[in-house]
């Protein structure tokens, strides 16, 4: 990104960068991998789960270390989706909606995402295929091979939970 100047992709190539960043000048940074669960509750429709098919709903956010406050959430690929997606589309980072991504997203997340892990270059138990770069989606291996946890349209997956009363 940094050689060819295109700041574009995809969350887990900006937060990436962001962690590439700051590691590069001794600040601790890193990756943090999960699922949208739920609607935003700032109003975002890019930025929360419409419906229990949460197979396009994974995201990556970030967070570094700092010795007064501890690990500090951001999430620098939310602001350019709002950038990018919120209507009427392609905001100015001037923009108003874009403004109040920022202003959130810098040390604090929206809490309608489920964080899982950290993981990096890992292996699945009794895997036969090549280590994954990184765990953000739901993984499957057969006999024939890994399904492509990239492809949305095969390879589908829900959440569900039932409503416990005490």
């Amino acid at each position: 990104m940094l050689e060819s100047g295109d700041f574009g992709g995809k969350c887990a190539d900006l937060s990436a960068l962001f962690v590439g960043l700051a590691r590069a000048v001794d600040v601790p940074a890193r990756d943090v991998y999960g699922v949208r669960v739920v609607p935003s509750q700032w109003g975002y429709k890019s930025l929360g789960a419409g419906s229990s098919d949460i197979t396009r709903a994974q995201h990556c956010r970030a967070e570094f270390y700092s010795s007064a406050h501890g690990w500090v959430p951001v999430d620098p690929a939310d602001v350019r989706k709002v950038m990018l997606e919120e209507p009427p589309g392609h905001l100015s980072i001037l923009d108003a909606k874009v403004r109040l991504a920022r202003a959130k997203l810098f040390g604090a997340w929206e809490m309608n995402w489920l964080a899982y892990n950290y993981a990096q270059d890992l292996q699945l138990p009794a895997g036969g295929s090549e280590k994954l770069g990184f765990l953000m989606y739901p993984q499957c291996e057969t006999a024939s091979g890994r399904k492509d946890s990239l492809d949305p349209d095969h390879f589908k997956y829900q959440i569900s939970a039932k409503e416990i009363t005490v």
